[in-house]
């Protein structure tokens, strides 16, 4: 496995020592670290709302639950990638139940080949998903400062007769003539009309 540009923070669920060691054995560091563990749903629910992480392997079931629903859970709540270990004979049925989540799953017992492929797959869709965020955080800027542009297009027009078009070439043209942005100029005039 090559070397990302960012570690990714991982956590295993299972209540089972030998498999979460086995699983910290078959990630490499230099991709994946730091290797968090817990025995449980409820240790992972903790976890997760304590810290963020970028991959969640769980070998189910778990001691609580199937731990299908804390994968669905996961996948439902954040951008992080999950890998499921499930048993041969509940693999079929769980990969119906999660698949269109973007939940992976694999059969145990875990092979070398099976859990670099999935880990693969993760990694891309976890870039995927970054990328996908930034983007989604931009329009939301944009909406944000469409949003507020607007509102001080209509302070403009309240306060001082403008029509529509007039306050939008009045905040245009103050942005340009002092070099700042047009949020800036709504900002001004929102807080000195309002």
């Amino acid at each position: 496995m090559t070397r990302l540009k960012n570690l990714l923070d991982v956590l295993i669920v299972s209540g089972k020592e030998e498999m979460r060691q086995s699983l910290k054995m078959i990630l490499p560091s230099n991709a994946f670290y730091p290797l968090n563990t817990a025995q449980n749903a409820e240790q992972a629910r903790r976890l997760l709302t304590q810290g963020k992480f970028d991959l969640v392997i769980i070998d189910t079931p778990l001691s609580s639950e199937s731990g299908i629903e804390l994968a669905l859970d996961i996948a439902e709540s954040s951008c992080c990638a999950v890998i499921l270990c499930v048993n041969s004979d509940r693999l079929d049925e769980t990969r119906y139940r999660v698949e269109d989540m973007g939940i992976v799953t694999v059969e145990k017992p875990l092979q070398r080949q099976q859990i670099d492929a999935a880990l693969h797959l993760c990694i891309a869709a976890h870039n995927r998903m970054l990328i996908l965020e930034k983007e989604n955080e931009k329009l939301r800027t944009k909406l944000e400062e469409l949003r507020l542009v607007n509102r001080a297009k209509w302070a403009l027009c309240e306060n001082l007769g403008m029509d529509e078009p007039s306050a939008h070439r009045y905040i245009e043209k103050k942005a340009m003539d002092n070099r700042i942005t047009r949020l800036s100029v709504a900002k001004q005039i929102l807080k000195e009309y309002q």
